[in-house]
């Protein structure tokens, strides 16, 4: 939002793609749960209004430090669906007991995070321990976790539809090499957040280091961003 408001001007032509959404809302659910921690609130507030809309079971959990840091307190009591929301300030000693919340899991539960990095391993890790499945565990990162020291390798990515190779070194990203090489993907946060740059994977060992993508998914499919071949001089062909 900052830099929206430093560079853009009046005149200035801006370009902008379709919307991609990888943090969809399975609306057939049996029952919900919505766990927003900060800001991360602000999706799950989307998909309660949505879930009421479509009268389906929920639970809408609000983390934050203090009520007087947490957004949207004011339009969260007038919702019609109030009786929904859990709210859990540190301050108040009243931190959510993520083991009860999860306890009764039943087939077709789902569970939806987003907040600090912190919040979102805590959260994941308690549905996981009461038996959800990675399918049904839905997340969304607004900032870079803590990751492990990887290490690149040069590698060659071939192109399946035209059987072009291009080298990947071990100082720049796939994504890169393509962009150099005249090959334009849609792109957009560079870190393995948001998808954008997801590509059908054809064959190759990859090391996944995207955080988008279940293991189910990355049988099939690479973030551009971020992964690479798992060893030094790995072919990794994609649909392009």
């Amino acid at each position: 939002s900052k830099l929206m408001k430093r560079i853009f001007k009046p005149g200035r032509k801006v370009f902008i793609s379709s919307p991609h959404n990888h943090f969809t809302l399975e609306e057939t659910a049996s029952k919900s749960y919505l766990m927003g921690g900060g800001i991360g609130i602000t999706p799950m507030i989307a998909m309660a209004h949505r879930l009421h809309d479509l009268n389906r079971d929920f639970e809408l959990h609000y983390s934050a430090r203090a009520r007087d840091v947490a957004g949207f307190l004011d339009d969260l009591t007038s919702v019609p669906w109030a009786d929904k929301i859990h709210y859990h300030f540190s301050d108040e000693d009243s931190r959510a007991d993520l083991k009860q919340i999860f306890a009764d899991m039943r087939p077709g539960y789902h569970a939806y995070v987003c907040g600090p990095d912190h919040f979102m391993t805590a959260v994941l890790e308690a549905a996981e321990k009461a038996g959800y499945p990675e399918d049904r565990l839905h997340r969304e990162y607004f900032s870079v976790p803590e990751t492990p020291e990887y290490i690149n390798y040069d590698f060659i990515l071939k192109l399946a539809r035209s059987g072009r190779e291009i080298p990947v070194p071990a100082d720049k990203t796939a994504l890169v090499a393509l962009a150099e090489a005249g090959v334009y993907v849609d792109a957009k946060c560079s870190d393995g957040l948001c998808g954008v740059c997801s590509c059908t994977l054809i064959d190759g060992d990859v090391e996944h280091r995207d955080f988008v993508l279940g293991k189910a998914d990355r049988t099939g499919k690479i973030i551009l961003c971020s992964s690479r071949a798992r060893k030094e001089g790995g072919v990794v062909t994609i649909d392009l």
